[in-house]
Protein backbone atom coordinates (compact mmCIF):
# COMPACT_ATOMS: atom_id res chain seq x y z
CA UNK A 1 0.00 0.00 0.00
CA UNK A 2 1.11 3.56 -0.75
CA UNK A 3 0.59 6.80 1.15
CA UNK A 4 0.90 10.06 -0.81
CA UNK A 5 2.00 13.24 0.98
CA UNK A 6 1.90 16.84 -0.22
CA UNK A 7 3.96 19.21 1.92
CA UNK A 8 2.85 22.70 0.90
CA UNK A 9 3.63 26.18 2.15
CA UNK A 10 1.21 26.09 5.08
CA UNK A 11 -0.11 22.52 5.40
CA UNK A 12 0.84 18.88 5.12
CA UNK A 13 -1.80 16.79 3.33
CA UNK A 14 -1.89 13.03 2.84
CA UNK A 15 -4.02 10.09 1.77
CA UNK A 16 -3.75 6.34 1.36
CA UNK A 17 -4.03 4.79 -2.08
CA UNK A 18 -6.28 1.72 -2.13
CA UNK A 19 -6.94 0.00 -5.45
CA UNK A 20 -6.01 3.20 -7.27
CA UNK A 21 -8.39 5.36 -5.19
CA UNK A 22 -7.52 7.93 -2.53
CA UNK A 23 -8.85 7.23 0.97
CA UNK A 24 -8.16 8.17 4.61
CA UNK A 25 -7.39 11.82 3.90
CA UNK A 26 -5.63 13.89 6.52
CA UNK A 27 -3.96 17.25 6.93
CA UNK A 28 -2.09 19.32 9.50
CA UNK A 29 -1.31 23.04 9.53
CA UNK A 30 2.19 24.33 10.14
CA UNK A 31 0.79 26.23 13.12
CA UNK A 32 0.93 22.90 14.93
CA UNK A 33 4.05 22.33 17.03
CA UNK A 34 5.02 19.43 14.75
CA UNK A 35 2.97 19.22 11.54
CA UNK A 36 4.36 15.73 10.88
CA UNK A 37 3.05 14.34 14.17
CA UNK A 38 -0.52 13.80 12.87
CA UNK A 39 0.95 12.12 9.79
CA UNK A 40 3.00 9.84 12.04
CA UNK A 41 -0.18 8.88 13.89
CA UNK A 42 -1.87 8.14 10.56
CA UNK A 43 0.99 5.77 9.73
CA UNK A 44 0.33 3.55 12.76
CA UNK A 45 -0.36 0.82 10.20
CA UNK A 46 2.72 1.49 8.06
CA UNK A 47 2.33 1.43 4.27
CA UNK A 48 4.93 -0.13 2.02
CA UNK A 49 5.72 3.17 0.42
CA UNK A 50 5.37 6.94 0.72
CA UNK A 51 5.44 9.14 -2.40
CA UNK A 52 5.71 12.83 -1.52
CA UNK A 53 6.21 16.33 -2.86
CA UNK A 54 7.66 19.10 -0.73
CA UNK A 55 7.95 22.86 -1.16
CA UNK A 56 8.41 23.69 2.55
CA UNK A 57 12.16 23.29 2.76
CA UNK A 58 14.82 20.93 4.03
CA UNK A 59 13.72 20.68 7.67
CA UNK A 60 10.34 19.12 6.97
CA UNK A 61 11.81 16.92 4.25
CA UNK A 62 14.39 15.66 6.73
CA UNK A 63 11.62 15.00 9.24
CA UNK A 64 9.66 13.00 6.69
CA UNK A 65 12.76 10.96 5.81
CA UNK A 66 13.36 10.20 9.50
CA UNK A 67 9.72 9.22 9.96
CA UNK A 68 9.83 6.84 7.00
CA UNK A 69 13.15 5.35 8.04
CA UNK A 70 11.98 4.73 11.60
CA UNK A 71 9.01 2.74 10.29
CA UNK A 72 10.88 0.94 7.53
CA UNK A 73 8.85 2.64 4.79
CA UNK A 74 10.28 3.20 1.32
CA UNK A 75 10.19 6.94 0.57
CA UNK A 76 10.18 8.64 -2.84
CA UNK A 77 10.29 12.43 -2.96
CA UNK A 78 9.26 13.81 -6.34
CA UNK A 79 11.40 16.54 -7.90
CA UNK A 80 10.91 18.34 -11.23
CA UNK A 81 12.87 16.89 -14.12
CA UNK A 82 13.69 18.01 -17.63
CA UNK A 83 11.64 15.16 -19.10
CA UNK A 84 9.80 12.51 -17.08
CA UNK A 85 6.42 10.79 -16.89
CA UNK A 86 5.81 11.79 -20.49
CA UNK A 87 6.14 15.52 -19.76
CA UNK A 88 8.87 17.95 -20.83
CA UNK A 89 9.30 20.74 -18.27
CA UNK A 90 8.92 24.25 -19.69
CA UNK A 91 11.28 25.87 -17.18
CA UNK A 92 14.80 26.68 -18.30
CA UNK A 93 15.94 25.36 -14.91
CA UNK A 94 13.49 22.63 -13.82
CA UNK A 95 14.84 22.72 -10.26
CA UNK A 96 13.24 26.18 -9.89
CA UNK A 97 9.75 24.80 -10.53
CA UNK A 98 7.90 23.91 -7.34
CA UNK A 99 7.52 20.17 -6.84
CA UNK A 100 3.76 20.56 -6.30
CA UNK A 101 3.43 22.43 -9.59
CA UNK A 102 5.39 19.70 -11.36
CA UNK A 103 3.12 17.04 -9.87
CA UNK A 104 0.09 19.05 -10.99
CA UNK A 105 1.42 19.32 -14.54
CA UNK A 106 2.17 15.59 -14.68
CA UNK A 107 -1.27 14.82 -13.26
CA UNK A 108 -2.93 17.00 -15.88
CA UNK A 109 -1.02 15.22 -18.64
CA UNK A 110 -1.82 11.74 -17.34
CA UNK A 111 -5.39 12.29 -16.13
CA UNK A 112 -6.90 14.84 -18.54
CA UNK A 113 -7.45 14.87 -22.29
CA UNK A 114 -6.06 17.66 -24.47
CA UNK A 115 -4.52 20.97 -23.42
CA UNK A 116 -4.95 21.56 -19.70
CA UNK A 117 -4.46 24.31 -17.16
CA UNK A 118 -3.90 23.72 -13.45
CA UNK A 119 -4.70 26.51 -10.99
CA UNK A 120 -3.45 25.89 -7.45
CA UNK A 121 -4.83 28.48 -5.04
CA UNK A 122 -2.99 28.62 -1.75
CA UNK A 123 -0.49 30.98 -0.17
CA UNK A 124 0.34 31.81 -3.76
CA UNK A 125 -1.91 31.23 -6.75
CA UNK A 126 -0.13 29.37 -9.53
CA UNK A 127 -1.21 28.59 -13.06
CA UNK A 128 0.46 26.08 -15.36
CA UNK A 129 -0.42 24.86 -18.85
CA UNK A 130 0.47 21.53 -20.44
CA UNK A 131 -0.39 20.24 -23.90
CA UNK A 132 0.82 17.17 -25.75
CA UNK A 133 3.32 16.39 -23.01
CA UNK A 134 4.83 19.90 -23.19
CA UNK A 135 4.69 22.07 -20.09
CA UNK A 136 4.40 25.56 -21.57
CA UNK A 137 5.25 27.38 -18.35
CA UNK A 138 3.12 29.19 -15.83
CA UNK A 139 2.29 32.17 -13.64
CA UNK A 140 2.74 32.87 -9.95
CA UNK A 141 0.57 35.43 -8.19
CA UNK A 142 0.36 36.44 -4.55
CA UNK A 143 -2.62 34.89 -2.82
CA UNK A 144 -5.16 37.14 -1.06
CA UNK A 145 -3.56 36.72 2.35
CA UNK A 146 -0.16 37.74 0.97
CA UNK A 147 -1.70 40.77 -0.71
CA UNK A 148 -3.31 41.83 2.56
CA UNK A 149 -0.09 41.22 4.49
CA UNK A 150 1.88 43.39 2.05
CA UNK A 151 -0.67 46.17 2.42
CA UNK A 152 -0.49 45.96 6.21
CA UNK A 153 3.28 46.35 6.10
CA UNK A 154 3.44 49.08 3.47
CA UNK A 155 0.44 51.21 4.51
CA UNK A 156 -1.28 52.46 7.64
CA UNK A 157 -3.86 49.90 8.65
CA UNK A 158 -4.96 48.66 5.22
CA UNK A 159 -5.41 44.97 4.54
CA UNK A 160 -6.88 43.28 7.58
CA UNK A 161 -9.44 40.83 6.21
CA UNK A 162 -9.31 38.59 3.13
CA UNK A 163 -10.63 36.77 1.28
CA UNK A 164 -14.09 38.17 0.71
CA UNK A 165 -16.96 36.13 2.16
CA UNK A 166 -18.61 35.78 -1.25
CA UNK A 167 -18.05 36.78 -4.84
CA UNK A 168 -19.38 40.19 -5.79
CA UNK A 169 -20.52 41.67 -9.10
CA UNK A 170 -21.91 44.89 -10.51
CA UNK A 171 -21.97 47.74 -8.03
CA UNK A 172 -21.31 45.25 -5.21
CA UNK A 173 -17.75 44.93 -6.50
CA UNK A 174 -17.10 48.25 -4.80
CA UNK A 175 -16.21 47.77 -1.16
CA UNK A 176 -18.10 49.76 1.45
CA UNK A 177 -15.24 49.53 3.95
CA UNK A 178 -11.46 49.36 3.77
CA UNK A 179 -11.53 45.65 4.54
CA UNK A 180 -14.08 44.85 1.84
CA UNK A 181 -12.24 47.08 -0.63
CA UNK A 182 -9.04 45.13 0.00
CA UNK A 183 -10.82 41.77 -0.09
CA UNK A 184 -12.69 42.50 -3.30
CA UNK A 185 -9.65 44.06 -4.92
CA UNK A 186 -7.47 41.07 -4.09
CA UNK A 187 -9.93 38.45 -5.31
CA UNK A 188 -10.93 40.40 -8.41
CA UNK A 189 -7.33 41.03 -9.39
CA UNK A 190 -6.38 37.37 -9.04
CA UNK A 191 -9.48 36.11 -10.85
CA UNK A 192 -9.20 38.63 -13.68
CA UNK A 193 -5.54 37.73 -14.21
CA UNK A 194 -6.39 34.04 -14.39
CA UNK A 195 -9.31 34.60 -16.77
CA UNK A 196 -7.20 36.67 -19.14
CA UNK A 197 -4.27 34.26 -19.08
CA UNK A 198 -6.46 31.27 -19.89
CA UNK A 199 -8.28 33.12 -22.66
CA UNK A 200 -5.05 34.29 -24.30
CA UNK A 201 -3.30 30.92 -24.08
CA UNK A 202 -6.38 29.11 -25.43
CA UNK A 203 -6.56 31.57 -28.32
CA UNK A 204 -2.87 31.05 -29.09
CA UNK A 205 -3.29 27.27 -29.04
CA UNK A 206 -6.46 27.44 -31.09
CA UNK A 207 -8.43 25.19 -28.75
CA UNK A 208 -9.97 25.41 -25.29
CA UNK A 209 -8.20 24.35 -22.12
CA UNK A 210 -9.50 21.88 -19.56
CA UNK A 211 -9.06 23.87 -16.34
CA UNK A 212 -8.58 22.26 -12.93
CA UNK A 213 -8.83 24.34 -9.77
CA UNK A 214 -7.26 22.99 -6.59
CA UNK A 215 -5.68 24.18 -3.35
CA UNK A 216 -6.85 25.46 0.01
CA UNK A 217 -8.06 28.77 -1.45
CA UNK A 218 -9.93 27.22 -4.36
CA UNK A 219 -13.43 27.38 -2.84
CA UNK A 220 -13.08 31.11 -2.17
CA UNK A 221 -11.62 31.82 -5.61
CA UNK A 222 -13.95 29.78 -7.82
CA UNK A 223 -17.00 32.12 -7.65
CA UNK A 224 -14.84 35.05 -8.76
CA UNK A 225 -13.72 33.31 -11.94
CA UNK A 226 -15.48 33.75 -15.27
CA UNK A 227 -13.65 30.71 -16.63
CA UNK A 228 -15.36 27.34 -16.26
CA UNK A 229 -13.25 25.14 -14.01
CA UNK A 230 -13.33 21.65 -12.54
CA UNK A 231 -12.77 21.81 -8.77
CA UNK A 232 -10.58 18.90 -7.65
CA UNK A 233 -9.45 19.56 -4.07
CA UNK A 234 -6.99 16.66 -3.97
CA UNK A 235 -5.48 17.05 -7.42
CA UNK A 236 -1.85 17.07 -6.22
CA UNK A 237 -2.47 13.92 -4.19
CA UNK A 238 -4.17 12.44 -7.28
CA UNK A 239 -1.04 13.25 -9.24
CA UNK A 240 1.24 11.68 -6.64
CA UNK A 241 -0.89 8.54 -6.70
CA UNK A 242 -0.65 8.35 -10.50
CA UNK A 243 3.10 8.94 -10.38
CA UNK A 244 3.38 6.14 -7.80
CA UNK A 245 1.53 3.84 -10.18
CA UNK A 246 3.87 4.84 -13.03
CA UNK A 247 7.08 4.19 -11.09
Amino acid sequence: MTVVVDIGNTRVKWARVRNGELTDFGHAAFAAEDPLEPLAAALAAPPDRIVASNVAGAELESGLKSLAQARGIDLTIISPARHKYGVRCGYEDPSRLGADRWVGVVAAHLLLAGPACIIDAGTTVTLDVVTGGEHLGGLIMAGPDLIAAALRVQTRGIGDTVPADAAASGRDLLGASTNSAVAHGAMLGIAAGIDRAIAEVAAALGEPLAVVLTGGGAVALEPWLKTEVSYRPHFILEGLARIAAES
